[in-house]
């Protein structure tokens, strides 16, 4: 891939800058300051051109393949058109290729009906009953509170979010924080650009507080019991 992004034309060998003076410099066996630090500093530049001309070229690229994943596994927008083109082909219409022909692979799990994603047979709401995906986990937030214990919302989420809250959660979250600082006297702490405003002093002190909570918890559950005769 040359500096333009194709694929297509051949590689072909990067000139380096002021390479004429490097071969000039080349027999000398010692070098001062001024001409090291000028010469580190035009290849450094002319490397960055170089990986900026990559990045764009990589990220033209990803743009094409997300269109097209978008377009293949993603929501199409003639959804609701299907059913009709269904009754138009059984009349002997023209097989439309939007209208989920047998290459669209369908979500493997009962009763569902939507595309499957990428390098899988479930679609994203059902993706944690592929017992082989590892980039995937159930939302731990706490739905209801039920006498046999908490019921989690398990929504699929990403390992890698924090914290492990789906949307909907995550933005109750946010609120719930919202309103205990108001209630705490610190006022719009986390205003509607979500860059909170509370110093660090405060936030510490709060995680502090909580997990001293959550131990003292623990010790009582775990010290054991005196009995009295």
């Amino acid at each position: 891939m040359d500096e333009s992004g194709s694929a297509s034309t051949p590689l072909r060998p990067v000139t380096v800058d002021g390479a004429d003076a490097d071969a000039a410099l080349a027999k000398s066996r010692f070098l001062t300051r001024e001409e090291v630090l000028r010469r580190r500093l035009r290849r450094v530049k002319q490397l960055g051109v170089c990986y900026r001309a990559h990045y764009w070229a990589l990220m033209e690229e990803l743009r094409s393949k997300y269109r097209d994943y978008s377009w293949t596994y993603g929501k199409s927008p003639f959804k609701e058109d299907h059913n009709e083109s269904d009754i138009d082909n059984q009349n002997g219409g023209v097989v439309s290729a939007l209208g989920g022909g047998d290459d669209i692979v369908r979500c493997r799990f009962s009763g569902c009906k939507t595309k499957a994603m990428a390098l899988t047979t479930y679609c994203h709401a059902h993706i944690l009953s592929d017992s082989k995906q590892r980039l995937y986990h159930g939302c731990k937030a706490v739905a209801k509170n039920l006498p046999t214990g908490p019921s989690f919302c398990n929504k699929p989420v990403l390992k890698t979010m924090v914290p492990p809250a789906c949307p909907t959660h995550h933005q109750f979250g946010e609120r719930c924080l919202a309103r205990a600082l108001r209630r705490a006297g610190f006022g719009n702490a986390v205003p509607s650009n979500r860059k909170p405003t509370v110093k660090l002093h405060v936030v510490v002190s709060e995680f502090v507080h909580q997990i001293q909570n959550k131990r003292k918890l623990a010790m009582k559950e775990t010290a054991p019991k005196v009995e009295t005769e």
